[in-house]
């Protein structure tokens, strides 16, 4: 394998852009009060970035020895999830001041950190490495399509600002997790088998939580269950659809597969089908077995090599 070659480190406190950066005085919230949908899907991204801390403190342990990582995540990375939270929650605030977010995060977390547990990570620092890439894929994508769908001018930027810097954080978790697949050897196989996991996993019980106290203050007498959730989950998936970027995500889901170019333009509609479907509900079929997932792509592939084997047998 190519060696993998060190990255630069920042200062903790150089920092690409702050709070004050952003014209908090030009929001214009006439233009985004009455978007309901807009509403959600910011103070869920808010709860969640918040709470970053917890999911640093169970890296952190999980990568204890390793002083690059570790240092990397507590100064770096967590920094500047935690500022994401910060800024999203202040854009909230001023778009919708009548929302106490204060009050209904903290009932939020108290659910959601129950569920966060270092035992829900990888059964390899390798492999968790390639869980942060999925992750990280997902967020930029996320970010990349609220900033393309805003309709205020103040939403627009902060959104593009964030998913510069979480398409910056993939870069970095793209690299220790190089770096750990060197030590621990693992096959193409097991790595796209998490990949696969981890995308059924993007939309998963985190959000339905954020969402769940985001609702129940705006609809008090209104009980929130699963069919509920799917119900705003899919008006948010056809809101955002259309303008998600799915260039972008295929690119980085396919890229720690490290496939050859040929191979990489046979799986690539499939990724997307996969990225269309598990992150944002686009087409009516639904996919019932994990197992019977994997086997289709299996087929995929197998006829895609009998069909080289012919060309150059013949």
């Amino acid at each position: 394998m190519t060696p993998v070659a060190p990255l630069s480190r920042r200062s903790p406190t150089h920092q690409r852009w702050t709070l004050d950066d952003i014209p908090w005085q030009s929001l214009d919230r006439s233009l985004i009060a009455d978007q309901e949908l807009l509403f959600y899907l910011l103070t869920t991204a808010s709860f969640i970035e918040t709470a970053t801390d917890t999911y640093a403190h169970n890296l952190i342990e999980y990568y204890a020895g390793d002083e690059e990582v570790t240092a990397w995540l507590e100064q770096h990375w967590q920094h500047e999830e935690l500022q994401h939270g910060c800024a999203l929650k202040r854009y909230v605030q001023t778009a919708w001041p009548d929302f106490d977010w204060d009050q209904v995060y903290q009932a939020f977390f108290a659910e959601f950190s129950a569920h966060c547990v270092i035992e829900a990570l990888e059964p390899s620092r390798c492999l968790e490495m390639l869980s942060r890439c999925i992750v990280e894929m997902g967020t930029a994508s996320y970010y990349s399509t609220l900033s393309r769908l805003s309709p205020e001018p103040v939403l627009h930027l902060l959104t593009q600002l964030i998913r510069e810097d979480e398409v910056r954080h993939y870069k970095y978790f793209y690299h220790y997790f190089l770096r750990y697949r060197e030590r621990e050897n693992l096959g193409r196989w097991k790595i796209f088998r998490t990949i696969l996991r981890r995308l059924h996993m993007i939309d998963g019980e985190d959000s339905s939580i954020a969402l769940k106290h985001a609702y129940g203050i705006r609809h008090s007498n209104a009980s929130f269950d699963n069919r509920l959730y799917r119900i705003i989950q899919k008006r948010g998936r056809y809101l955002m659809g259309p303008q998600f970027p799915h260039a972008m995500s295929v690119k980085m889901t396919l890229k720690p597969l490290g496939l050859n170019p040929r191979v990489q333009k046979t799986v690539a509609p499939m990724i997307a089908f996969l990225s269309r479907y598990l992150l944002w509900g686009e087409g009516s079929m639904r996919i019932k077995s994990y197992d019977r997932m994997l086997m289709d792509f299996y087929t995929r592939l197998r006829v895609y090599a009998l069909n080289q084997w012919a060309r150059f047998a013949g």
